[in-house]
């Protein structure tokens, strides 16, 4: 970036400096449809123009939701927001409209600003009620825009494509595009990374630079050995999100004919990336270093400790490229960071021998098509066509449809009727149907897994530290041939497949001194020792997680109830196949026969350094 643009310390000052320096060169065009060409004293004019209308709206000091594909509309309004002293809310164009909904009632609830800087807010997901928005100051955003420049490899001679605009977040996205502009490049806003249609854009554009995962990579380099397109303007492909195969890597500069950068990061910051002084076999196979000399990174196992060179884990990053926290939102900095500052990313890599980080498994996105294509409802077959096998008399399966929801937050729990106060030396953790088999399937149907996984293993480490005996609850694998009744609810979601199928997940799998039980019934008590093992521990006290809300959380805490135990369903740490399933639960239980609490009070019941338990 330029000596007079690094004098600037706001994204409107970069933006102005280079409007003013040459306002007839192209910023940005249009190539999805009749090519459009906005030069920079075009865009110039349209975010004062549109700066001076939200002005007149008072916009100033609030927070404003924008939800745009990656278009000049999309540039407009971020520019002319901050320009206006209004803080641009970006939320992908694709995720549901009630997740939407959701950000904006979040973002007004609090009314004017009063952030002390605050520029940006980049949605980065959900999970525990509340969306995570990732805030950045007008420093860190400058700073950002400034420090990606390199990263990515851009300049004013960059003719960079744009072939994802419905995903304005996370890398690539938006602060990339921004990197682009303030850089003095030339932005090409494509339609999508499909290469038959991408490579014409590359050739009539002679695009230089542009961004993909590896899944569209893949594709590009299949492509590009048939294609009639000239790609030889292309010099710089760079790969974000991690998991790219050394095969498809090495493919990169045969097909495309340009050079490979591998980056990796999120919506909370940029993370890591191959550097050129590493080599070109380093950005072959992935071997990534952090961003700068003060990012750390590690690589833990689920209990955060690290594990050894060559190892898989989870990774953690920390730094001045990565955000803090969320905003306003503590539910989800005690999930995704630790208590010493790193977040959790959510990708799976390894450190080499040498110091280098492989991403061998980026994270889920935030939102986009992959989502938005959960929400559709499941429509029934046309009349007449046989979908399953008919089943006998008083066996009937209706699995219910299943759309993803989020888990709910402390203060939208029911009140509590009991009064109970929970006590760690008396109580007992009791995990139901923890199994890789009925966790995948529910992470298939867009179930809160991660939260649940999460919360449930945070309990169980809680329980184990605090001396409060652990029990584990599973369903009888086999179902007893002719028997009458429902088809059991889990196996509804989830056959059995194998002894991985039937494996604990990992996270939260039992250990020495733990019981295991198998449950003939919803309930654990239906047919098992649970009972007479609570009266052995001399537990009166029962704290019900996992699956699934509707049958196995909601049946053991009525068997409770009905033994004269005191059973507490921890509400973000159970889950079913639907909201409305988790949320009849929760009524049901607090209306008629068990108190509903949350993770965080429950840990802090059990931490064994407290003088005294805390009434939940």
């Amino acid at each position: 970036m330029s000596t007079d643009a690094s004098r600037h310390t706001t994204l409107d000052g970069l933006f102005r400096a280079r409007a003013e320096s040459h306002p007839e060169r192209i910023a940005l065009v249009d190539a999805a449809a009749e090519r459009r060409a906005v030069s920079w004293g075009e865009l110039a004019e349209r975010v004062e123009v549109r700066a001076a209308e939200l002005a007149a709206e008072r916009v100033g000091g609030h927070r404003v939701v924008v939800r745009l594909p990656g278009s000049a509309a999309l540039f407009e309004e971020v520019l002319a927001l901050g320009r206006s002293g209004a803080v641009p809310v970006v939320v992908p164009p694709g995720v549901p409209e009630p997740v939407a909904r959701s950000v904006r009632r979040f973002t007004r609830a609090t009314g004017p600003c009063d952030d002390g800087g605050l520029a940006l807010l980049q949605y980065a997901g959900d999970g525990v009620g509340a969306p995570r928005l990732v805030p950045l100051d007008q420093a860190g955003l400058t700073r950002a825009v400034r420090d990606r420049a390199d990263v990515l490899g851009v300049d004013e001679n960059t003719v960079h494509l744009v072939v994802r605009p419905e995903l304005p977040v996370g890398v690539p996205g938006l602060l990339d595009w921004l990197t682009v502009l303030c850089a003095g490049g030339r932005l090409v806003l494509g339609g999508g990374d499909d290469p038959d249609d991408a490579f014409g854009i590359v050739a009539a554009e002679r695009v230089t630079h542009t961004a993909l995962t590896a899944p569209p990579t893949a594709r590009w380099t299949a492509a590009a050995a048939v294609t009639a397109h000239d790609l030889t303007a292309l010099r710089t492909l760079v790969v974000s999100g991690g998991g790219l195969p050394e095969p498809v890597a090495r493919r990169v500069l045969p097909a495309l004919g340009c050079s490979l950068r591998q980056v990796f990061g999120t919506a909370e910051g940029l993370i890591a990336r191959t550097r050129r002084e590493d080599g070109t076999e380093a950005a072959l196979t992935g071997q990534t270093r952090a961003v700068s000399a003060d990012h750390e990174l590690r690589v833990v196992d689920h209990r955060d400790r690290d594990v050894p060179p060559g190892a898989e884990g989870q990774l953690l990053s920390r730094g001045p490229d990565t955000v803090p926290r969320y905003w306003r939102s503590p539910e989800h900095d005690t999930r995704h960071f630790t208590t010493d500052g790193f977040h959790r990313t959510g990708a799976v890599a390894r450190m080499t021998d040498t110091g280098h980080l492989v991403v061998v498994r980026g994270p889920e996105p935030a939102g986009g098509p992959a989502e938005a294509a959960r929400v559709v409802r499941r429509l029934p077959a046309p009349r007449g066509r046989a979908t399953r096998p008919h089943r006998p008399e008083g066996q009937t399966e209706m699995p219910p449809p299943m759309f993803p929801y989020v888990m709910p937050a402390p203060a939208m729990l029911p009140a509590d009727r009991t009064g109970w106060t929970l006590d760690a030396g008396r109580a007992a953790l009791v995990v139901l149907n923890l199994q890789n088999r009925f966790v995948r399937a529910l992470a298939q149907e867009a179930a809160p897994v991660d939260e649940l996984l999460a919360n449930a293993c945070r309990l169980i480490d809680g329980a184990r530290a605090a001396g409060v005996p652990v029990i584990h609850s599973v369903p009888a694998g086999v179902r007893r041939a002719g028997g009458r009744g429902p088809v059991p609810y889990a196996r509804l979601l989830a056959p059995s497949a194998g002894e991985d199928a039937e494996a604990f997940v990992a996270r939260v799998e039992p250990l020495a001194g733990d019981t295991v039980l198998t449950a003939r019934k919803y309930s654990a008590f239906a047919r098992t020792r649970l009972d007479g093992r609570l009266r052995e521990l001399e537990r009166d006290q029962v704290v019900v997680v996992g699956l699934h809300a509707r049958a196995g959380v909601l049946m053991t805490a009525a068997d409770a109830w009905v033994r004269d135990l005191e059973a507490f369903v921890v509400a973000d740490a159970v889950a079913d196949v639907t909201a409305g399933h988790h949320e009849f639960t929760l009524e049901w239980v607090a209306d008629t026969c068990g108190a509903v609490t949350a993770t965080d009070r429950v840990a802090a019941a059990f931490d064994a350094d407290r003088a005294a338990a805390e009434a939940v």
